[in-house]
């Protein structure tokens, strides 16, 4: 289905937003268990105060939102990882926008949180087998790190090997 992306809102979440945030997050942990390091199982438990403070910026996570008809059909994050780099998360779009360019916009919006954060390099980690997700960041200038050990991601049900990738930020990512 074609989608026109000037009838979509992307945005950093705000506490009013904790419900809408708490609902896609536990889609996608739900709809992509392999893909995330987070468990359904886990953040399902997490309290209103929680979702709040994540919604409100008030945790080392930062998200960001893709609105349609006010519903919310994608999200991304950012963090600071045990490196202190910028690391992308929780990316994710609803199977019904996905090939629209929804994710394209996620990510040069995390790009542009990772600069307005004072990063110009951000990372993140994909599993072996998510082919698209590979795709779309290569695409937008990630390219893989070497990494001997690979990445474990665990989900409730599996235990996946992930890839590191890196971008160097430029002016004219964004554009």
């Amino acid at each position: 289905m074609n989608y026109n992306l000037s009838n979509f809102e992307f945005r950093l979440t705000c506490e009013d937003d904790w419900e809408i945030l708490k609902a896609i997050r536990l889609q996608s942990l739900f709809d992509s268990p392999d893909a995330f390091t987070a468990t359904y199982a886990t953040t399902e438990k997490y309290d209103e105060k929680e979702w709040r403070n994540r919604a409100a910026q008030r945790t080392n996570n930062q998200y960001i939102l893709a609105i349609h008809n006010a519903r919310a059909v994608g999200i991304v994050g950012g963090t600071l990882n045990s490196e202190l780099e910028f690391n992308v998360i929780a990316m994710w779009v609803n199977p019904l926008f996905r090939g629209s360019g929804v994710a394209d916009h996620l990510i040069v919006a995390v790009k542009k949180l990772a600069i307005s954060k004072g990063h110009h390099r951000i990372v993140l980690s994909v599993s072996d087998h998510n082919l698209h997700a590979k795709n779309l960041y290569l695409k937008h200038g990630f390219q893989f790190i070497s990494n001997l050990d690979g990445i474990s991601l665990c989900s409730d049900t599996t235990d996946t090997k992930s890839q590191k990738m890196e971008c160097f930020i430029k002016g004219i990512d964004l554009d």
